[in-house]
């Protein structure tokens, strides 16, 4: 069984490589085998955007964000998604968190 590294990197460079559909493929391996792996979510967030599939990608990112509540990477991710699929006032919402977080986490 390959580590979650190893399928995460396998996925990296199939994302990388402009090969989507075996990213996504990929990073759903990773996910099922690694549920509480942030990066494997937000990997896939990434390939479905990158693919026009932009409820996929929000579901994904949501799901990352449910790991760590406190990633501003994760709502980062979430602001392009729905600015992508045109819900602008979210995007901006998930924007605002991800800038709060990252002004939190700046203070600490």
């Amino acid at each position: 069984m390959q580590t979650q590294e190893e399928l995460y990197n396998v996925a990296l460079t199939q994302f990388a490589d402009n090969d989507l559909e075996a990213a996504v493929q990929t990073f759903k391996e990773l996910t099922e085998k690694y549920p509480d792996y942030i990066e494997g979510y937000l990997g896939l967030g990434h390939a479905y955007e990158r693919l026009s599939q932009y409820d996929e990608a929000i579901e994904a990112v949501q799901k990352a964000i449910e790991i760590n509540p406190n990633d501003p990477l994760a709502y980062t991710s979430l602001s392009i998604c729905l600015q992508r699929k045109g819900m602008i006032q979210e995007a901006e919402d998930a924007m605002a968190k991800s800038q709060q977080l990252q002004m939190q986490a700046s203070d600490n």
